[in-house]
């Protein structure tokens, strides 16, 4: 059962966003994370060693390099990252970048055969409004193995109520009614962080 978020912590991580902490930069390139949340990534991706990464939402592709960048110590053999808009992105070897909606059954194709079958975790950072969240956990969950992770970014605005998401939701709402249907994914003890952008969004396949 989930314990009751805090006060205290909802004004913690209303005043980092305040400080606009998630502007962070990794070697010179945006990245839109808190660093609790990147270390948090790291701890997961160290405990499931998944060859490959995928990522939903690349925005300028600071976090792809940054996770590329942990190659070495999580076993990665490539990351590959989708996104709708086409930007000016790093280059790195173990990146592949796939421009195009990730709901379009030629984006899902694409990502399927990049994975080719490998040990995948899953990161889901794009829209995030209820339906569409839903329907990335549905297209693409089936790349996760045992004992590889799923990571849901920015649940906080569920959390914290913003008000943009009340009527659809936005993606607890949508993990909240995966996870009814697929009880073989449960959180991640000791990964989530105080100040998170991703409340209840660290999980594993059992």
């Amino acid at each position: 059962m989930r314990q009751k978020i805090s006060w205290a912590r909802k004004l913690a991580v209303k005043f980092a966003l305040k400080r606009k902490e998630d502007f962070q930069e990794f070697a010179g390139v945006a990245l839109r994370k808190f660093p609790g949340d990147c270390f948090a990534i790291l701890k997961l991706l160290h405990r499931c060693q998944p060859q490959v990464l995928v990522e939903m939402g690349s925005s300028w592709g600071g976090s792809a390099l940054m996770i590329a960048s942990w190659a070495e110590l999580i076993g990665l053999e490539g990351v590959i990252s989708v996104d709708i808009l086409e930007l000016a992105r790093p280059h790195h070897p173990l990146i592949k970048f796939i421009v195009g909606d990730s709901s379009q059954p030629e984006v899902v194709q694409k990502v399927y055969d990049s994975v080719a079958g490998r040990p995948c975790s899953l990161i889901l950072d794009s829209n995030h409004h209820a339906p569409h969240v839903r329907q990335e956990l549905e297209l693409y969950h089936g790349l996760i193995g045992k004992g590889q992770a799923l990571i849901v970014e920015d649940t906080l605005v569920d959390v914290l109520n913003f008000r943009k998401f009340r009527a659809e939701g936005g993606p607890l709402r949508a993990l909240d009614e995966f996870l009814k249907k697929h009880p073989e994914f449960i959180e991640a003890e000791w990964i989530e962080p105080y100040v998170t952008t991703n409340f209840f969004g660290y999980l594993m396949r059992k």
